[in-house]
């Protein structure tokens, strides 16, 4: 017989519940949904567009087995709805170019469509999220307010435009609310739809929120924004990513008081620190970058953040040291202190950052030696202190950090040198950034780095001027830069094995010969190379074209023979930007560039190129720049150029083309700088440029053989910033609706050269620094200009024509120019008296003109004038002094008008003065002397005085007795005076 002990009734009745709980859960495994829900649902799908069919799966009567949907186990209700895009946009791949329509691509990935009301029959539901969609700027519709329960709601980066509904604060369970927008989402990219709320009073209501996310929401008119959050006692997270707010109201008491991470980056709040915040004692992670924030912070306040790990204090204006309380943080892993305007002893007691990992400290002012004390860190993985003013050596302390992974010292004048011994405890790392011309790296040949790095950054170092050995252990690395750093020696052939994999590759302004590394490897679309090695030494014929490589960048090199055909073995849709520039190419353009469809930039420029360009140019739809530049190709250009319809950018120049501008370029609306100068074109100037090409910055068709007027429709180009019309057979006057020119009115610079290469390219690390270069003539010989530096110009050349009649007093309003060149014409007239108006002028050439009259005195006000021409024409009276221009005392300037007098002539003025504006009366300026009026009239003036006395005798007899018996008085004393002296002397 059993005896049933306590244990053995409490153990059965333990195994039928386990029993009982296993057939209850094999009974509801197959659970199927209410038929009204399924029914919502499918009324739901109706509505949306669903591209990439990820709704399939929603057929049958089991809607709790559909994609994205989930149901109660115990109820059978639909309560959690998840449609979320786990396909993350690419912002990389979309900005390099790895796919045509990347983009096209990754919409197709995405949920769009309307939102269907038949969503508030799922009255169980709790759980929403359709993130990451695209629902191209619909709004959020009102009736999710009536989804009661709802506990989880995530509209993020789904395209949602227009206010927010105020009917979102009814729901009053509700712990987590995300309405931002990431920068990752498909919308940010390309739609730039955006969400805004006047007022946050709405979610007050939402009593049990935890988690609140309004990134990119404007809340510019929201001025309760924190009054109304400071409600939500419950808040734990709260971010407010680029919201546009622009101040803190005063709040006095907090009630949110539990916040563990905030997040206000990215607003423009230009205040001091605001105090209140240290008052959320429970902080774990916050986020102040990029606001303005100026001013100290008070060092008994940072005391209280004891559980703070992550600080980003980047992108604000604080001008005084953080004080010393900030390094006893015992928990602080993360700080990012950087491009700020910090001064000060900041790193003193940095050494009680014990468990720091992360210390970023970068783009602020701080000066003097890098503190040993930061050896004391020895659990920092990641140090950022570029782009200070820390000098001297780098301390030895800082090689022992042994947790290591990145290291950022670049942008610091730091000097030394660098041996092998420095790096044997960092076997972690796997950045390394250097950058200054008093460091020298200076290992054996046979060393072998303890790491293996992914990034390389050593510009501006001494490293040459062998080519480093040691990079042949390095098997994973993806970005190298060697540039300006003293190598002079050929690349070896081992180069090869490592930079297959190389990604980004930079040893420009070395002295590199031999041929050029091709680095040959399976890159694939996602994979994509940039290279630069311009400015070095390397010689020969190139073989084929690596069209495996998306930017190759040769210029400035020694390269020969002629321009090699694309690698047929490769990919063509890989190469985006090809610059040959500066080298000995010779031949003509081979067809088969044709074949890279995906080119963006390419310039093939100071080469000595010859032959026709091949119409099939025309088939690269995706060009945005070509630069032919200064070559000895003829013909005629090709009407197929006009087939480019994304060209921004157009280099013909230097040439020996003939014939007229082909009428398709009319088509290239997109044309910002179109350059045809130094060729034998003829005709007049088309009328379409001023018509058609309305965003034209820069037009250069001087040296050629245009005739004709100047087309009146080039006033239409209000953008033109540089007008070179010079030295062809142009005639009749300047049109006076030149000053329609805006951009050469305004005195600001703007940046143009970065703002079409940004618009051409979309696809490089940085800004690329060629393809805008302008060659003109200005101050009497020939300025080249970069991209760099072509937004300063602002120059109009009409000089070497036959152009007449009188200087518009309306160029006069143009006080932007900086160069104005009108020479070698026949203009008459005087120059425009307020010609002072041109205070950014920079060099004036008048000469060799029919110029008349005197010189304005305005002129002398110009005191950025640092060239002035005048010669040969018919200038006449004192040349004007004072202020700047007697700094101009070249008398060549005023050579050829013998009207002309004053310094710095030898002739010298009939008055004895040496300039206008020296005598001393209060004379106008530009007039005529008075003096001269005073001589003019002396001898009239005697004339009709003598005439009146003589009058006066005749007609009164009285006095022509007195006035004769005077003469005859006076003459009887003469003589006796004249007798008497004869006596004495005789």
């Amino acid at each position: 017989m059993i005896k049933f002990t306590p244990f053995i009734v409490l153990w059965f009745v333990f195994l039928a519940g386990r029993i009982d709980l296993s057939c209850h859960a094999r009974a509801y495994s197959n659970v199927s949904c209410f038929e009204n829900e399924r029914r919502a649902l499918l009324e739901f799908k109706k509505d949306l567009i669903d591209k990439s069919n990820r709704l399939a799966s929603w057929m049958g009567e089991d809607c709790c087995s559909w994609e994205g949907v989930s149901c109660s186990k115990n109820t059978r209700h639909v309560v959690k709805f998840d449609l979320r895009n786990n396909v993350v946009f690419d912002s990389t791949r979309y900005f390099n170019g790895d796919t045509q329509n990347y983009v096209s691509i990754y919409g197709k990935m995405c949920l769009g469509g309307q939102i269907s009301p038949s969503i508030v029959n799922l009255r169980h539901l709790h759980y929403l999220d359709l993130s990451s969609n695209y629902f191209a700027g619909i709004r959020i519709p009102t009736f999710i307010g009536s989804l009661k329960i709802l506990r989880y709601l995530n509209l993020s980066s789904a395209g949602f435009n227009g206010t927010i509904p105020s009917q979102l604060g009814n729901l009053s369970t509700l712990e987590y609310l995300d309405l931002g927008d990431q920068s990752e989402g498909f919308n940010f990219w390309i739609s730039r739809h955006s969400l805004s709320t006047k007022s946050l009073r709405w979610a007050t209501s939402l009593s049990s929120l935890k988690h609140l996310d309004l990134s990119r929401v404007y809340l510019d008119e929201a001025q309760d924004w924190l009054q109304a959050l400071n409600k939500l006692r419950f808040l734990s997270s709260l971010t407010l990513q680029s919201c546009s707010i622009y101040s803190f109201p005063y709040i006095a008491h907090l009630n949110f008081t539990s916040l563990t991470s905030l997040d206000l980056s990215s607003n423009g709040f230009n205040s001091t620190f605001p105090l209140w915040l240290f008052n959320l004692t429970s902080l774990v992670h916050l986020d102040l970058s990029d606001n303005s924030f100026f001013g100290p912070i008070v060092p008994n306040g940072l005391q209280h953040w004891t559980s703070l790990s992550y600080l980003d204090l980047s992108f604000n204006q604080f001008n005084a040291s953080l004080p010393d309380p900030l390094f006893t943080f015992k928990n602080l892993v993360h700080l990012d202190l950087s491009i700020n305007r910090i001064q000060g002893p900041l790193l003193f007691g940095l050494g009680n950052l014990t468990s720091l990992s992360v210390l970023h400290m970068g783009f602020n002012k701080f000066v003097g030696k890098i503190p040993s004390a930061i050896g004391q860190l020895r659990e920092l993985t990641e140090l950022d202190l570029r782009w200070n003013g820390f000098n001297g050596t780098i301390p030895s302390s800082l090689w022992r950090l042994s947790e290591l992974k990145s290291l950022d010292l670049s942008g610091n004048p730091l000097s030394g040198e660098l041996r092998d011994i420095h790096f044997a405890q960092l076997a972690q790392l796997k950045e390394l950034r250097l950058s200054s011309p008093l460091l020298a790296l200076n290992v054996s040949s046979s060393w072998v780095p303890p790491f293996q790095l992914h990034t390389i950054g050593m510009d501006s170092i001494k490293i040459g001027p062998k080519f480093p050995l040691w990079l042949q252990t390095q098997q994973r690395v993806k970005y190298l830069v060697m540039s300006n750093a003293s190598i002079s020696d050929t690349i070896p052939d081992w180069f090869e094995r490592v930079c297959h994999g190389i990604k980004y590759l930079d040893f420009s302004g070395n002295h590199m010969m031999g041929k050029p590394p091709v680095c040959k490897g399976n890159s694939g679309h996602e994979f994509r190379k940039i290279f630069f090695l311009e400015s070095n030494k390397f010689e020969g014929p190139l073989q084929l074209l690596p069209t495996d490589i998306a930017e190759l960048y040769l210029k400035n090199n020694s390269l020969q023979g002629i321009i090699p055909h694309p690698d047929i073995n490769m990919t063509l849709d890989i190469l985006r930007v090809l610059d040959l520039s500066d080298n000995h190419f010779i031949g003509s353009i081979p067809d088969s560039l044709c074949s890279l469809q995906m080119l963006v930039v390419l310039d093939l420029s100071n080469n000595q190129l010859s032959g026709r360009i091949p119409s099939c140019i025309g088939k690269l739809k995706t060009l945005g720049a070509l630069n032919l530049a200064n070559n000895s190709l003829y013909g005629h250009i090709p009407i197929s150029l006009g087939h480019l319809i994304d060209l921004q950018s157009l280099h013909l120049n230097r040439n020996n083309f003939t014939g007229m501008v082909p009428f398709s370029l009319r088509y290239l609306k997109k044309l910002e700088h179109l350059d045809l100068g130094n060729n034998g074109l003829e005709g007049i100037i088309p009328s379409w440029i001023g018509d058609e090409l309305s965003r034209l910055r820069i037009l250069v068709l001087e040296s050629n053989n245009f005739h004709g007027d100047i087309a009146v429709s080039l006033c239409k180009l209000s953008s033109l910033q540089v007008l070179d019309l010079e030295d062809n057979n142009l005639t009749g006057h300047i049109p006076r609706c030149f000053n329609n020119f805006t951009a050469m009115i305004s005195a600001e610079l703007d940046s143009i050269g970065i703002n079409v290469w940004v618009s051409v390219l979309n696809i490089s690390y940085g800004v690329v620094d060629d393809g805008e270069d302008l060659s003109v003539f200005i101050k009497g010989g020939m300025l080249n200009y970069t991209s760099r530096n072509v937004a300063y110009v602002r120059f109009m050349g009409l000089s070497g024509n036959k152009l007449s009649g009188e200087i518009p007093v309306e160029l006069m309003s143009l006080v932007g120019l900086r160069d104005l060149d009108l020479s070698r014409n026949h203009l008459s007239g005087r120059i425009p008296e307020n010609i002072g108006n041109l205070s950014q002028l920079e060099s004036l050439d008048l000469s060799k003109n029919d110029l008349s009259g005197p010189i304005p005195q305005s002129l002398s006000n110009l005191d950025s004038l640092g060239w002035l021409n005048l010669s040969f024409n018919k200038l006449t009276g004192p040349i004007p002094s004072g202020r700047h221009l007697q700094t101009l005392d070249d008398p060549t300037i005023y050579m050829g008008n013998s009207g002309l007098c004053g310094e710095p002539l030898d002739k010298s003025c009939p008055d004895g003065k040496s300039n206008a504006g020296e005598s001393d009366g209060g004379h106008e300026d530009g007039k005529e002397s008075y003096f001269y009026w005073f001589y003019a009239g002396l001898g009239p003036g005697f004339a009709v005085g003598l005439i009146g006395f003589f009058s006066v005798l005749c007609f009164k007899k009285s006095w022509r007795y007195a006035y004769f018996g005077f003469l005859e008085n006076l003459l009887n004393k003469v003589w006796v005076e004249i007798a008497l002296l004869k006596r004495k002397f005789g």
